[in-house]
Formats: C-alpha cells, structure tokens, sequence
C-alpha cells in the first residue's frame, strides 16, 4: 500500500469529503482529473485516517488527485451521495478548479453523477457504478425473492443481510441508482460490462451474478447491473467495455488505463 496523501494539499469543506491536490503538477495546459474510488476503497476511511489504499486509481491520471469520503461513523444519514458530491464541489471552489474531469468507480460515480450539475464539472467517467441501483444495497428486498435462490445463493443472502446496513445514506443510493433528471446527462458517460457466466472465474461472483438476474432481470458484473439498452433507454451515454469485466477487476491498473484511454486521450 502507498500513502497517497503525501505531498498533497489538503481541501476540507467539512466532515463530508476531501480533495487532495498537488498543485504542482498541473500546468496551464492540462485539465484537472480526480479520482474518486468505489465504497470498498474506503471501508472504515481507511484513506482518509492512514492515506493508505490499495485502491490504484489514486495513484493514476494528471497528478494523481483524488476525493475521499467516508463510509462509516455516526452521521449514517448523512453519507450519501448528494453531499458528498456538494462537498467535493465545495472543495473545488477552494481549490480554484474548474473545466474538471472525474474519473470515478463504483459508489464514486453516483457521486460524480450529482456533481455534472456543478459549472465546475465538464466530465464525469462512471466505471462499474450502481447508476442502474443494485439489489444487492438491500438485502430485505432480496429477501422477497429467496425461494428462487440456490443453496448457496440463500447462504449469500444471510452474509449480504449481516454486512449491509441501510441505516447508511450511500447505501441507500446503491440500491436506487441515479435519476436521469437529477444529473446532467450531457457530461456523464457510463462504463461497464457484464460477466461471461461460462468463463467467470470467481464463484462467488457467478452467484450474485445470478441472483441480480432473478431479482431484476438485468446482467451484471456480479456486484453491479448493467444493461447498455436500458441504460439508453433513460437517456445515459454509456460504453460497452470489449471485455468482461467483473467488479474486482473494474479498479486494477490496468483496467482504469483502458478506460482512460478509451475516453478522455
């Protein structure tokens, strides 16, 4: 693990979020690009208490800065998306950043999808985020559909209902998804895929994978629906990624590279 807060300023509207910069690597001539992680990057704000991710999105893209947020503590209500992302805007004004690009992942892209609707924000990158909601944020609505499940999917259920807890405001916000009216759908392009259910190495995520298609009839990366026609049919640009990609994958090196270079060189 690398600290990523090292030689960075620090831009902390509130208890909501942090922008971390270095100044010194933006020039005239390059646009701002922030990184904002998924939920599990910052389970137990790992990040923002140590500095410490194994998240490598925070070392990536013109000068490695990011936002943080946390996920757990008292102010369960509070953690959403909404003001998360009004806290990251917040942060942009004190940062005198604009024209920004967000590269975000996961729960860090709903994030960045209430943020298009910042004059500060040009463009936002959804990789694997819930904008569809996912099932799996709301364990009592799965509940309803155990008789169909497996064995081994009903034992999932009992692990999924003792790890999610939706007193959380994100948490709530992965099960909803993004409404098309609250965004600027203009500046926000989705990307995914969805797994090969033949050739998926993780059992654990050809379970869920099945499990979403029982609850809602949509693909998914295991963790995460994405349906491209469905997606469209709301309005959200998206781009279909050439491979599958499961939702593990969806944060490695490697994969934020392909993105970045698909979308924005």
């Amino acid at each position: 693990m690398i600290n990523y807060k090292v030689g960075k300023k620090r831009y902390k509207p509130n208890e909501l979020g942090s922008l971390y910069v270095d100044e010194k690597t933006l020039t005239s001539n390059s646009q701002p690009i922030i990184y904002i992680g998924g939920q599990m990057g910052h389970h137990g704000h790992i990040l923002e208490q140590t500095g410490f991710t194994f998240d490598e999105g925070h070392n990536m893209f013109n000068g490695s800065w990011f936002f943080d947020y946390p996920v757990t503590g008292a102010k369960k209500q509070s953690y959403n998306a909404r003001h998360f992302s009004h806290n990251l805007t917040a942060a942009l004004k004190e940062a005198n950043l604009h024209d920004v690009i967000l590269m975000t992942e996961s729960f860090g892209g709903i994030i960045g999808a209430y943020a298009t609707k910042s004059d500060l924000v040009s463009k936002v990158i959804s990789i694997h985020s819930p904008i569809l909601g996912t099932p799996l944020a709301n364990p009592e609505h799965i509940e309803k559909y155990k008789n169909l499940f497996n064995k081994k999917q009903k034992a999932l259920l009992l692990a999924i209902k003792a790890i999610v807890n939706q007193e959380y405001g994100f948490q709530r916000d992965n099960y909803r998804g993004v409404y098309p009216k609250n965004i600027d759908l203009n500046k926000l392009l989705v990307v995914g895929s969805y797994l090969d259910i033949e050739t998926e190495q993780n059992p654990l995520l050809r379970q869920t994978y099945e499990m979403i298609r029982k609850v809602t009839g949509y693909r998914s990366d295991g963790i995460i629906p994405f349906e491209p026609k469905e997606l469209q049919r709301l309005g959200f640009n998206c781009l279909v990624e050439d491979n599958h990609i499961n939702h593990f994958q969806a944060n490695t090196k490697e994969h934020l590279e392909y993105v970045y270079k698909k979308t924005i060189k």
